[in-house]
């Protein structure tokens, strides 16, 4: 007989369906891979209500936390890296003037009107997401060290949700979550580990907005800091786009994807040092290559 969590690993290798929404678990599923994508496309077709999404929210994140605690001192822009390979805070849409928090409510698709991010931008006249300088795809990459949550590989142009192919992200130095959205095309998984530089995906035009031609082409990009009782807090982040270093080629993940989760044995194994070019960083993982068992 097939186990509950096999099914759970299977629909988290494979990925959840954009248009499926499953119910939550209330029995502490451990696969918070699974947990935080089906809260996303809950959230999204408004099939949760906003306080118990908020829950669930607190909920997958007292567990990440739990695996990966946030630093006693949260280290803004220090180890930062542009999120486009080639690019610099130049390609900031409005000069940082993008940002708009107010209404944010990540938990009510109902609220409109905020844009509590900044849009990064390319040259690209007959919207093909090549960039016309370069005359290639352009590279998005993680801006620090963390573990991939979620990602949307399969958005299509009949879809209307906003955010397309997109990738979520839990920051160790920060203790909060970055969300790059529009992809072109998205290259980790949920569960990889990834460092400042590491290839997430490209730039694209995925999305109910982003892919109309009164839209150029661009990533958007959101951090959202988590509060004390771990509800997220968006955050200005221009700053520290600002301050960020430039890397011209990306590097691939070292990590394979976790394919299960339980936060109490991620801190079983022996530690090892994850090193990237600006940063270094004690985290705790498993195997590259997941194992099974029979069920």
């Amino acid at each position: 007989m097939i186990s509950l969590n096999f099914v759970f690993t299977l629909f988290t290798v494979l990925g959840l369906n954009s248009d499926q929404s499953l119910p939550l678990s209330t029995h502490g599923d451990p696969d918070v891979f699974f947990r935080f994508k089906n809260l996303l496309v809950s959230i999204r077709e408004q099939t949760l209500e906003p306080e118990a999404a908020r829950e669930e929210f607190k909920s997958i994140m007292r567990e990440v936390r739990q695996a990966y605690p946030a630093p006693a001192e949260l280290k803004g822009s220090e180890g930062i890296v542009f999120p486009l390979a080639g690019s610099n805070y130049t390609a900031v849409g409005g000069g940082g003037t993008g940002y708009r928090d107010v209404g944010f409510d990540l938990f009510d698709h109902t609220v409109s009107g905020s844009h509590p991010a900044h849009d990064i931008f390319i040259l690209d006249r007959n919207y093909d997401c090549v960039d016309d300088r370069k005359n290639k795809y352009i590279d998005i990459v993680s801006v620090g060290n963390g573990i991939v949550l979620a990602t949307e590989k399969n958005w299509q142009d009949t879809s209307s949700y906003r955010g397309g192919n997109y990738v979520w992200v839990y920051d160790f130095e920060r203790g909060g979550l970055w969300y790059y959205a529009h992809h072109r095309k998205v290259v980790v998984e949920p569960g990889q580990i990834v460092a400042p530089g590491d290839k997430l995906g490209e730039v694209g035009r995925t999305g109910f907005n982003a892919i109309n031609k009164r839209s150029d082409t661009h990533l958007h990009l959101m951090f959202l800091a988590l509060e004390e009782d771990l509800l997220p807090c968006p955050v200005n982040h221009f700053a520290w786009l600002k301050q960020a270093k430039t890397v011209e080629l990306s590097s691939s993940p070292q990590y394979g994807p976790r394919i299960k989760w339980t936060a109490n044995s991620l801190k079983k194994p022996s530690t090892r040092l994850l090193k990237s070019r600006f940063t270094t960083m004690t985290i705790n993982y498993k195997k590259k290559k997941p194992s099974y068992r029979k069920v």
